[in-house]
């Protein structure tokens, strides 16, 4: 098995306060009402403990589409400043494992929140398939970008 390490910080300046920023990125069986579906994701359940705390564990990917869902854990669960979560995808094509880290920090100042996304991809797959790997990320970074509009463009309308 080849194992690689790919990371990312998204970073987005949103006219919310941090609260109602960290609430949403926090309830996670809510978060269809701002995150529409995508072919990556298609929704967060079987969330326990809720309210969602550190240690809460949930169901995710495309939970009604077996062999596309996983199993994630809030890791970290600091309101309103960051929240952390992990979850452990397998790729049985690439016969790949992907560790997912995912740590949200939100810093106020004067009116607006700057939400930064880092993502920390641990990647395992044989060594055959590496040359694949740009494809992995590149799916998780579209992910991850579109995750971060939705959030920004949801908020600002909600506020």
């Amino acid at each position: 098995m080849a194992r690689s390490q790919w990371h990312r910080f998204y970073v987005s300046s949103i006219a919310a306060a941090p609260e109602l920023l960290f609430k949403l990125l926090s309830d996670l069986p809510n978060y269809p009402s701002w995150l529409p579906g995508s072919s990556q994701y298609g929704g967060t359940t079987d969330v326990e403990p809720y309210p969602v705390r550190r240690g809460s564990r949930y169901r995710d990917g495309k939970p009604d589409d077996p062999g596309k869902d996983w199993w994630g854990t809030v890791t970290g669960f600091q309101p309103p400043g960051s929240v952390d979560f992990h979850h452990t995808i397998h790729v049985r094509q690439l016969r790949a494992t992907i560790d997912v880290h995912i740590h949200y920090s939100l810093e106020t100042d004067d009116g607006t929140t700057t939400v930064t996304r880092w993502l920390v991809l641990d990647i395992a797959l044989p060594i055959f398939f590496r040359p694949l790997r740009p494809l992995v990320t590149r799916s998780f970074d579209k992910e991850n970008v579109r995750t971060m509009a939705a959030l920004k463009a949801y908020a600002e309308a909600n506020r």
